[in-house]
């Protein structure tokens, strides 16, 4: 298979992962990734939209609707009146930390048969991936 077809397989198969693995907490995709992607002090709606790659719009809906839900709250930045900050509520801390322990489940799971040797090898790879693709986001920007 080539990089291409392994990144889309990839993509395919970690997405349906994150749904089965969090239908307990009644949220989309798209909601887990912001839930997820919002940092414990909090964030800009900016920051948020560029860390996912939504638009503006996109994203308003999305917290506007984990807004309903009780799970983030917005506010107005301090720093900049034209910017809101949003944050996770504690209703919202619990069901990351509910999305971080279903993942750790999973993925605890998929890598049991893996020695302590490609373990360690998997996560140098997966972090060099992740670094390498930080690079492009912010090089495409």
């Amino acid at each position: 298979m080539e990089i291409n077809e392994l990144f889309i397989q990839l993509l395919i198969d970690l997405q349906s992962l994150f749904r089965k693995n969090n239908k307990n907490l009644s949220l989309s995709l798209s909601q887990i990734v912001v839930l997820s992607s919002i940092p414990v002090m909090g964030t800009t709606m900016s920051n948020l939209s560029f860390r996912i790659g939504v638009d503006n719009s996109t994203l308003t809906r999305l917290i506007n609707v984990l807004e309903n839900k009780g799970l983030v709250q917005k506010t107005s930045n301090p720093e900049d009146k034209r910017s809101t900050i949003v944050r996770l509520t504690k209703l919202g801390e619990e069901n990351v930390k509910m999305i971080e322990l279903n993942i750790k489940v999973f993925s605890k799971d998929i890598v049991s048969t893996f020695s302590s040797l490609e373990k360690g090898t998997l996560i140098d790879m997966f972090n060099k991936l992740h670094w390498n693709i930080s690079k492009y986001k912010i090089k495409d920007n």
